[in-house]
């Protein structure tokens, strides 16, 4: 599982409009988005019982608080692609999470989504308390923390299988505490980077100065080795205010988010005060842009081509004659109106009331204008520069799904490249009763795995039936008939869309992370039996060196 706080970036919005929009998208996607699916939702600690109560409810509660922009926090809680979770156990999720972040009693409101191949919960919560009336920050500020703690309560409870490089883990006797990191080789970007590379598939260029620069300011001794080696790679550090970025290109990084040892306070403790550099005006190797990953390296060329032909678009000039007319007109008002109050009232009072008057109605006036405009003006920028989608977005329009589902799993598909790059080939399709089948798969791996939790289990029993050659349809119908009445004594199992269940099942099975899991699998075996091979050839060689010793003779009386 992974959780996801999602920043508002509407601050010139309304309040009130902000939270309306998040609590309709949560509870009816569909609505504004018809691809958008929802299974599951609820709301906690309100007095209405609709959707449009709740709505107004969070609404007034929130717009109490005066000094918080937004006290309105929006979560997204994602599963892995073979765990599909049941209206019981979300409920339990955000049981914990109110509970552990200190907000019991705090309205929520929270839909499971399934438009994606992995299940998501949007979670919207109130930090208004409504006894105090006042803004709780859930750990001191540091919410998303304890968000990931949640995580970890989540997935010790469920069932649910951790991500590999998570923050937390649940020790034995249920107390969540830091998951032991691995020793860090060389650094990483930082996620808003990270995401920048997942939609584009571009280089970032907080990546590129972490490839490019560190060894070099790790090991610089002096400030002119330090410019003159960045200079050669094409880098170029400087110091903005009290802190120092790194130029790539024409993009500024801040040298502290490449390493924290970079911050211009360490650096000068280690070569003395700052000194300029002299950097030439064309770099002696340019930055340009380079692929994050080998996966799908035609089709990104491809799409970096349109993504350079729509930069090259031109901007539409905007037309400021409407806006200049108006204010014209406006000038003329005051000019002539003005002039007439002057003459008819004597009163300096009136005369400033009905200059504030006038101008609070050109200001209306001036605002609604620039609305209209800002409208078309968004309008006709998106028919003359159209924004490109994703990169996966864009590989799946033009139908290459391979390659968007390799794009999707690069990550494992560059550890072995030539294992995963192609679908595993299987045996033909088994003769033997896939009931059958089903429940000695079952049987087989809840001796291994017993608490292994139902979803996970099946979207594992179809990826071993189609290693042993079963169709696709043949496993689907084979999952639809014998889940039911496998979990038929698990709670909250009845009111399951099985339907929905069993084509996930099998497109998990079926999909991309079907053939790294039997790839993986595959190279698995081969390593163990290369093991086995050479465990006996050691083996052989020892009994032909060990000596013979013959058996002592007995001597009979």
């Amino acid at each position: 599982m992974i959780v996801k706080k999602i920043k508002s970036k509407k601050i010139s919005r309304p309040k009130d409009r902000q939270i309306a929009d998040l609590v309709d998208y949560i509870r009816q996607p569909h609505s504004i988005n018809s691809k958008e699916k929802i299974e599951h939702s609820g709301g906690r600690n309100f007095l209405s019982e609709t959707h449009s109560g709740q709505r107004l409810e969070m609404i007034a509660l929130a717009t109490e608080s005066v000094h918080s922009k937004m006290p309105v926090s929006h979560f997204i809680y994602s599963w892995r692609e073979n765990e599909q979770p049941t209206a019981a156990q979300v409920d339990e999720l955000v049981d914990i999470f109110l509970e552990h972040m200190g907000l019991t009693g705090h309205q929520v409101i929270y839909g499971l989504h399934y438009n994606t191949d992995n299940y998501h919960l949007h979670l919207a919560v109130n930090r208004m308390n409504p006894d105090t009336m006042k803004v709780v920050d859930p750990n001191n500020g540091f919410d998303i923390e304890a968000a990931h703690q949640v995580l970890a309560l989540v997935e010790h409870r469920q069932g649910w299988t951790p991500e590999k490089n998570a923050r937390y883990t649940v020790n034995e006797s249920g107390k969540v505490i830091f998951r032991p990191k691995p020793e860090k080789i060389t650094p990483k970007p930082r996620q808003e980077a990270i995401d920048f590379e997942c939609a584009t598939g571009e280089k970032s260029a907080q990546r590129i100065a972490q490839e490019r620069g560190h060894a070099i300011i790790s090991n610089a001794r002096t400030w002119a080795e330090l410019h003159t080696k960045l200079a050669a790679n094409g880098l170029r550090f400087t110091k903005k205010g009290s802190g120092a970025i790194i130029f790539v290109g024409d993009i500024a990084v801040k040298a502290s988010s490449v390493d924290r040892a970079f911050s211009l306070k360490n650096l000068e403790k280690r070569l003395g005060a700052f000194v300029l550099g002299e950097y030439p005006d064309e770099p002696s190797a340019p930055v340009t842009p380079e692929p994050v990953s080998e996966i799908s390296l035609d089709a990104w060329r491809q799409y970096q081509n349109e993504r350079e032909i729509a930069r090259s678009l031109p901007m539409p000039e905007k037309d400021d004659k409407p806006l200049a007319d108006l204010q014209a007109r406006h000038r003329e008002e005051r000019r002539v109106k003005l002039g007439n109050i002057r003459r008819k009232y004597a009163e300096p009072v009136l005369t400033k009331f009905f200059r504030y008057a006038l101008k609070m109605q050109h200001t209306k006036e001036l605002r609604r204008l620039r609305r209209e405009l800002s409208v078309e003006r968004r309008a006709v920028r998106k028919t003359a520069k159209p924004r490109l989608p994703r990169f996966e977005e864009w590989l799946r329009a033009k139908g290459m799904n391979r390659q968007a589902e390799q794009w999707r799993y690069r990550h494992t598909l560059e550890a072995a490249p030539e294992n995963l790059r192609e679908a595993p080939s299987l045996p033909t399709e088994q003769k033997y009763d896939p009931a059958k089948a089903y429940a000695a798969h079952r049987q087989a791996m809840l001796k291994m795995m017993p608490d292994t939790e139902p979803s996970r289990l099946d979207a594992y029993i179809a990826l071993q039936m189609r290693e042993k050659g079963y169709t696709r349809e043949v496993v689907r119908e084979t999952i639809l008939q014998c889940a039911p009445k496998a979990q038929e004594r698990q709670p909250d199992q009845k009111e399951r869309d099985w339907q929905r269940y069993a084509e996930r099942a099998t497109a998990y099975a079926f999909g991309m992370a079907g053939d790294v899991k039997l790839a993986q699998a595959a190279a698995y075996l081969e390593e163990k039996r290369k093991e086995g091979e050479q465990i006996g050839q050691r083996e052989a060689e020892e009994r032909r060196e060990k000596p013979q010793t013959e058996a002592p003779r007995m001597r009979m009386r």
